[in-house]
């Protein structure tokens, strides 16, 4: 699975109705507006996912310098200082960036051929294409630093073909295409106006969680509030507020005074680091917007690298401000979401989205053909541990193979799945997407074996079942399987 979640290390409710009350041990984060003694109320919600947690994830499954990095992005430009590269090409070959193949049939070439001698001492061959699809579809896995890559087929000026190689370095690879979703599924959402907004910035303070509820009598005070960001640490001075570059807050100091928290509205990189998700009638009350900027510049952040000027103190979500402090009954609204502390299936989670699709496969074995057909996972073995990361191996077979004359059945030849085929998860019991289909994110693989797909367990829910889905096009019919593929995530 090319998404992997995270779950946040805390969060916790600010409310102007009792401004020194701390809620992080909630069930609910709340962002709502309401009237309390006719005066305006308002509700604002933090989270924070571990930084740690975050670059784990980027490091392991994206970042190009890796040991699983794919060789479609290696940086282009590694040609221009080949070792050894030859000095007397083919002026048509248009210079070193412009590889021919020797089996190009048009004599414009599009690429060039590459045995890649791999650190392990293995030779592999594969092909540098010259479009990204072309090369996403070839690549492969597992090359990384000190591997040679030998170049072959470079037509001379002088007549014949000669060879080019080089050493890869860190630098040469580029990382894997990821984004990042934060999504938040409701519990109650109501009362909405014709057209709601949620906005969702990054903090710029850091607060404690603390350990208070709602309901708790006397109130508990020992972390984050509407006042204050630590225990006795207010947000900023309400009678001066003085915000830090880039950083703002809002408040009203008739309702619930100063506070509210603080947050950034921009960043150096001009990267758009506020995101807005608008509710209508007709749209889904769960939150889910992309937060890939914020999480790019946390990343950066904390390595150390140009760009990285917001540290990650968590997102902070609200409705607009223009509707927040009115005290108008029609202008009220409810957005409840299930906290970390739920008891039920619907924390918080932060995507971690990458491309991990590869497509080398074997002359062996060919292309479903038909839409009608058995499909299967040979290899699932029906309960996996969190830690788990578990490849789907699919067995695919026409339902009506061509009548050919054979010694053996045509069942037992499998087939390969089509490019354009994906996979989606759904909760067994809820039959709710957990992992809906995506052209991008869950595009199905293949290598010289059989068509595959990888399911990183720490991103689900432990102690439920779930059921994959499969989809692919096929002679112009889109056709999702279900076929009962079914596994059970335990804790480990």
């Amino acid at each position: 699975m090319a998404i992997y979640k995270l779950f946040p290390s805390k969060d916790s409710t600010l409310y102007t109705q009792n401004p020194l009350m701390n809620t992080g041990l909630d069930e609910i984060l709340e962002a709502s507006t309401y009237l309390l003694n006719d005066k305006a109320q308002t509700s604002r919600y933090l989270m924070k996912f571990s930084q740690n947690e975050i670059n784990g994830t980027y490091d392991t499954y994206i970042s190009g310098s890796q040991s699983n990095s794919n060789i479609n992005y290696l940086n282009g430009n590694i040609f221009s200082s080949i070792v050894d590269n030859p000095i007397d090409l083919d002026a048509s070959v248009g210079g070193v960036n412009l590889f021919y193949p020797l089996t190009s049939s048009t004599g414009n070439g599009i690429g060039a051929f590459v045995e890649l001698y791999t650190t392990a001492g293995t030779i592999i061959s594969t092909y540098i294409g010259g479009t990204a699809n072309e090369n996403r579809e070839f690549r492969g896995k597992n090359y990384k630093p000190g591997d040679k890559v030998i170049i072959s087929g470079l037509k001379k000026a002088t007549g014949g073909f000669t060879t080019a190689s080089y050493t890869l370095t860190a630098g040469d690879f580029l990382p894997k295409p990821w984004g990042s979703d934060l999504k938040n599924y409701a519990a109650v959402v109501t009362n909405l106006n014709s057209t709601s907004y949620l906005k969702v910035y990054p903090i710029s303070q850091s607060w404690d969680m603390g350990t208070g509820r709602f309901g708790n009598s006397p109130i508990s005070t020992n972390g984050c509030s509407w006042t204050a960001s630590i225990e006795s640490k207010e947000w900023f001075n309400s009678s001066n507020p003085n915000f830090a570059q880039n950083t703002t807050g809002s408040f009203n100091i008739n309702y619930g005074g100063g506070g509210g928290g603080t947050w950034y509205t921009g960043s150096t990189t001009s990267k758009n680091i506020i995101q807005t998700q608008t509710f209508t009638y007709s749209d889904t009350i769960d939150l889910n917007v992309d937060v890939t900027n914020t999480v790019d510049i946390w990343i950066s952040q904390s390595k150390i690298i140009t760009g990285g000027d917001i540290p990650n103190e968590g997102f902070i979500v609200k409705q607009t401000s223009s509707v927040e402090f009115i005290p108008s009954q029609s202008q009220a609204s409810t957005f409840k979401y299930y906290s970390v502390d739920t008891n039920t299936i619907y924390p918080p989670q932060l995507e971690i989205k990458f491309d991990d699709f590869s497509y080398f496969t074997s002359s062996k074995m060919n292309e479903l053909y038909q839409p009608e057909a058995f499909i299967s996972s040979y290899n699932n073995d029906g309960i996996y541990y969190s830690e788990s990361i578990q490849r789907f191996r699919i067995a695919a077979v026409p339902q009506y193979p061509a009548k050919v004359f054979q010694t053996a059945s045509g069942y037992l030849t499998n087939y390969y799945l089509p490019k354009n085929s994906y996979y989606s998860i759904k909760d067994s019991e809820t039959n709710e997407y957990v992992i809906n289909f995506d052209t991008t994110y869950t595009q199905i693989s293949a290598d010289t074996t059989s068509s595959y797909f990888d399911i990183y367990m720490g991103g689900l829910e432990p102690e439920r079942y779930y059921t994959i889905l499969l989809k692919t096009t096929i002679d112009n019919t889109t056709k999702v399987f279900n076929e009962d593929i079914m596994f059970k995530v335990i804790n480990g």
